[in-house]
């Protein structure tokens, strides 16, 4: 193993006695190796300290607020800052973080046009006991016992474990795959233990209907002895009568989420064109994969007129499904993956936009678009460490030292949360060259805006070579030359002017997965 890798199984308490005794050998001799430790040694004290300072460790709000600074790292660092300086070494092996806790039961899985009270929960969001409200539309819920439940309309649910739900009102569908036998579903009247079956029930004024599809229910009323309801059988209480028909499908919803989808891809199409046809845009790259696999390597430029030498090179990158199951989008995974660009020219403002789904938040920087080193007019955008948007721009100064602060950073609050990863967002950066603005937008809204007290009026922006998604020459010595992005990019525009904020929520409007 090499210094590094023993540091880390050092800080991870992952290290065998072998390894201290070798990593000690290596530190008493190696002053470049304990500077490495230090360094290792502070960036983990600050992830125990506030984990989402993230290197994949991105966690909720609530999680965030729980989390206090480990002492004994603490007492890690300054021992090992002061020892080092003195010329000697001490290691101990500091506290290892407690793994992140969940306390959820079930997800909400696909949706067509919910709406949800209180929460605004979407697809995806992991549920804890408690209420879920359906104001209207299909909502499917899948809990964590493997049970899969649809609820129609509107309807009120109480999510009580991976194995029990109580419908107070409105008309579900449930589903019970043989692992989850024995799922209990409650209503005001009834209790439903379900043996691995299909049924559908009503909950109307406190009165409960069912019917079973397929598979055996026991319906225990309280009143009388459990009955057993089988394939068709129907239990009503209610004064309307319950048949199959009234109840949509479970798989419906999929192959209605597939129409809906296709009618927003069509239309994004159609807007598409006419962002290609805009004389402002420098290159524009809806991240279609081309039609000839022999040249999927190619990312294709679609601004018009077209300019061959502004199309993309995929490097190492995959093509994979984008934000509907009829587009593209390119997927960053490795070190090596990236998109080569090369734009000439100069720019008094730019705008930069894309659809990105973000896997992990792992690193100190993680490139969104990075030019080929840093000189002057050339902006760099990231997304840094704590969740949040950067943007920068360089003007050094002639005769100004390369080590010196020339660079005007511009942060927006963190938007990657535990609660925003795997999805698909929009974001979006403005810059005006004349008054020094910088504007971040997330999802259509603006979330940062600043001018750097080093601006000054008039100077160009200029691209060359660059890339996405990834540093292809990181300058000479830096800290953290591996900036590669972990997730997907579906659709990157770069304008020769600054948009305002309405053509920005215009963009994230028409290109949105869903209405």
């Amino acid at each position: 193993m090499n210094p590094g890798s023993l540091i880390h199984a050092c800080l991870d308490g992952e290290i065998s006695p072998e390894e201290r005794e070798r990593l000690e050998s290596i530190l008493r001799d190696d002053w470049e190796a304990r500077r490495l430790y230090l360094e290792l040694a502070d960036l983990h004290a600050r992830l125990l300290r506030e984990p989402s300072v993230s290197t994949g460790r991105i966690t909720s709000v609530a999680a965030r607020r729980k989390t206090r600074t480990r002492p004994v790292v603490l007492a890690i660092l300054a021992a090992a800052a002061a020892i080092v300086v003195s010329g000697a070494f001490w290691m101990s092996r500091p506290a290892t973080e407690d793994e992140s806790v969940s306390s959820g039961v079930a997800m909400l899985g696909e949706t067509m046009d919910a709406v949800f009270s209180g929460d605004g929960l979407r697809a995806g969001d992991t549920l804890v006991p408690g209420r879920v409200n359906l104001e209207s539309g299909l909502a499917q819920i899948e809990f964590f016992s493997g049970a899969t439940l649809l609820a129609e309309g509107r309807a009120e649910l109480e999510v009580i474990s991976a194995w029990e739900v109580r419908c107070l009102s409105g008309r579900i569908r449930v589903r019970v795959p043989p692992a989850a036998k024995g799922f209990l579903v409650y209503s005001p009247d009834l209790k439903l233990e379900d043996l691995g079956t299909e049924f559908a029930l009503n909950v109307r004024d406190g009165a409960s209907d069912v019917h079973v599809f397929e598979g055996e229910v026991i319906a225990h009323t309280g009143v009388k002895a459990p009955e057993s309801l089988t394939d068709g059988m129907s239990l009503a209480h209610g004064d309307l009568p319950v048949t199959p028909g009234s109840f949509l499908p479970l798989g419906d919803l999929a192959g209605q989420r597939l129409s809906r989808a296709e009618s927003r891809y069509r239309d994004w199409q159609s807007w598409s064109q006419q962002v290609a046809r805009d004389p402002g845009v420098i290159g524009y790259y809806p991240m279609e994969r081309p039609g000839d696999d022999r040249w999927d390597r190619l990312v294709r430029n679609a601004a018009e007129p077209r300019v061959p030498s502004r199309a993309g090179g995929a490097v190492g990158v995959r093509w994979t499904e984008g934000r509907w199951p009829q587009k593209d989008a390119l997927e960053f995974k490795r070190p090596g993956d990236r998109v080569r660009l090369n734009l000439e020219g100069t720019y008094q403002a730019i705008t930069l936009a894309c659809w990105v789904k973000v896997d992990s938040v792992d690193k100190k920087y993680n490139s969104l678009l990075l030019t080929d080193g840093y000189e002057n007019g050339e902006p760099h955008w990231q997304i840094y460490e704590d969740g949040s948007l950067m943007f920068s721009i360089i003007y050094r100064p002639e005769g100004g030292e390369r080590t010196g602060k020339w660079n005007q950073m511009y942060f927006s609050r963190p938007v990657f949360t535990a609660e925003s990863l795997g999805r698909w967002h929009h974001l979006a950066v403005t810059y005006d060259g004349e008054s020094g603005e910088v504007v971040q937008y997330f999802d259509g809204n603006e979330v940062g805006r600043g001018v750097s007290a080093l601006h000054v009026p008039r100077r160009e922006v200029v691209f060359g070579p660059c890339e996405i998604g990834n540093w292809g020459l990181p300058t000479e010595g830096h800290q953290f030359p591996v900036r590669n992005l972990n997730g997907a990019i579906d659709e990157f525009l770069i304008q020769g002017t600054a948009c305002s904020p309405l053509e920005i929520l215009a963009m994230y409007e028409r290109g949105r997965p869903r209405p």
